[in-house]
């Protein structure tokens, strides 16, 4: 795969289900019919960087949009009641800029190319919590 996008998402699951990872996610998307997990990176409350998806395989992140698309997700993005929220720590938003940084240098990825799940077309979701182009633009000022 020669990647062209850095797509960001979340796992959805509240405070009480932080503490998954890689081996947690596969399992759900198993269990809806996958065959491997969708992201490619799972970036844990730690700020651990765990492997997910192959890169030498699309991913599965964003219907009709997996083809050159990294998918990095960050556990958590819900609370207890279901609703959106950027509840992530500043290790994971450390982890992730430096993922960021080092995939769209190494595979020249325009940062107008890095984008949240919910900045795709005909997609319906606040997936992942956060504005992703103001965050790269804090991280550059």
């Amino acid at each position: 795969m020669k990647p062209n996008y850095i797509t960001v998402h979340c796992s959805a699951t509240p405070p009480s289900g932080h503490n998954i990872g890689v081996i947690a996610l596969r399992d759900m998307h198993k269990a809806r019919g996958w065959s491997d997990i969708g992201y490619h990176w799972v970036i844990k409350r730690d700020g651990t960087l765990q492997p997910g998806r192959p890169m030498t395989r699309n991913g599965a992140g964003v219907k009709g949009h997996n083809e050159g698309n990294i998918h990095v997700c960050l556990v958590g993005g819900i609370d207890e009641c279901g609703e959106s929220v950027n509840n992530y720590t500043d290790v994971q938003f450390d982890a992730l800029r430096y993922c960021i940084t080092e995939w769209s240098g190494r595979f020249g990825i325009r940062r107008e190319n890095i984008k949240g799940h919910r900045d795709w077309p005909k997609v319906a979701k606040d997936c992942p919590c956060f504005d992703v182009r103001a965050k790269l633009k804090e991280w550059s000022e």
